[in-house]
């Protein structure tokens, strides 16, 4: 009688400890705000960030259907994976941005060279370089 219900115990053991993992819950609320900067940062527009915006969201929704079932662990490291690839997704957006700015900054300065126009030197520029080319005498 000691041995089958040792047995059962040994059993129902990983099921109480699943059971005990606590519900990634903020985890899951950083998914949905990484992935919601990811959508306002117009990751949706440059192709690679829209692929790692759709798979935060399919992620999410696993997470969720995890959550949803009770598997705690599971859903923690769906989630996980969500939040990396809404922040890439982010990333990605951003860099794309960046780019077509200096893109956009450099036709304007080439713009300005071929009309005879010498680009705007910002002034800090103009200070190191004038810095930079003085002489110091030497100390005896």
């Amino acid at each position: 009688m000691k041995s089958s219900s040792a047995v059962a115990a040994c059993l129902l053991l990983p099921l109480v400890g699943c059971a005990a993992y606590p519900a990634p819950t903020e985890k899951f609320a950083t998914a949905v705000a990484d992935i919601r900067a990811a959508e306002e940062n117009g990751a949706s527009g440059v192709p690679q960030a829209g692929l790692y915006l759709r798979l935060a969201q399919e992620e999410q929704a696993r997470a969720k259907a995890l959550l949803d079932d009770g598997k705690n662990q599971e859903a923690e490291l769906m989630t996980l994976k969500s939040i990396s690839d809404a922040e890439l997704a982010v990333s990605l957006a951003r860099e794309s941005a960046a780019q077509t700015k200096a893109a956009a900054a450099e036709a304007k300065a080439a713009a300005a060279t071929q009309e005879g126009k010498a680009p705007a030197v910002p002034s800090t520029f103009t200070a190191i370089t004038t810095t930079t080319s003085t002489t110091v005498p030497a100390s005896k």
